[in-house]
C-alpha cells in the first residue's frame, strides 16, 4: 500500500513537524470534507497512512502510549521522495464507482421497504424506524463517496 498524496501535502507543511493522530485526522477532514467520510472511516484512513509513513522512516512515534495519544514526528531528513504515492487507476476508481453505486441501490430498496412496511404494519413502528435511520445515513455516506470519485473521475477524464 502506498501513502496518500494529500496526506503527504499535509505532512509536508511545517506545522506538522509534531503531530498526533487527531491533529492529522482534523486535517484530512479540512482537506476532504467532512462529508467524504464517516468517523470510523477517517480514522482507518489516518491510522493505515501513518502505520505506512511510520514503516517507510518518515515519520517516527516520540510517545509510546495508545495509538490516539501518541505524538509523532518527522524525520531529521524528511523526504516525500522517498516514498512511493498512491496513483489513482482509472479501472480500481470505475470498479469502486461501481460497487458504491450498488451498494447505494440495495439501500435504497431497503429504505423502501421499510417505509412499506411502516405503512402495512404501523404497530411495527418503533421497531422499523431505528433501522430505516441507520440504513438512510449509510446511504448519505456511500452518496458522499460516489460524488467523492465522480468529481475525480470527471476531474481527470477518465469516465
Amino acid at each position: 500500500m502506498n501513502v496518500d498524496e494529500q496526506i503527504l501535502q499535509i505532512i509536508s507543511d511545517p506545522s506538522f513537524d509534531s503531530f498526533t493522530t487527531f491533529e492529522l485526522k482534523k486535517a484530512v477532514e479540512e482537506k476532504f470534507g467532512e462529508e467524504h467520510f464517516g468517523i470510523v472511516e477517517v480514522f482507518q484512513f489516518v491510522r493505515a497512512q501513518m502505520k505506512i509513513l511510520v514503516q517507510n522512516g518518515l515519520i517516527e512515534r516520540s510517545r509510546k502510549e495508545h495509538i490516539f495519544s501518541g505524538i509523532y514526528i518527522k524525520i531529521e531528513d524528511f523526504d516525500v521522495k522517498k516514498i512511493s504515492l498512491v496513483t489513482p487507476s482509472p479501472t480500481g476508481l470505475k470498479d469502486k464507482h461501481k460497487s458504491y453505486k450498488q451498494q447505494l441501490l440495495v439501500g435504497l430498496g431497503e429504505v423502501q421497504e421499510y417505509q412499506q412496511l411502516c405503512k402495512e404494519y404501523p404497530e411495527l413502528r418503533n421497531e422499523l424506524q431505528p433501522k430505516y435511520n441507520k440504513i438512510r445515513d449509510q446511504n448519505s455516506r456511500v452518496l458522499g463517496k460516489i460524488r467523492a470519485i465522480e468529481s475525480l473521475l470527471n476531474k481527470t477524464d477518465i469516465y
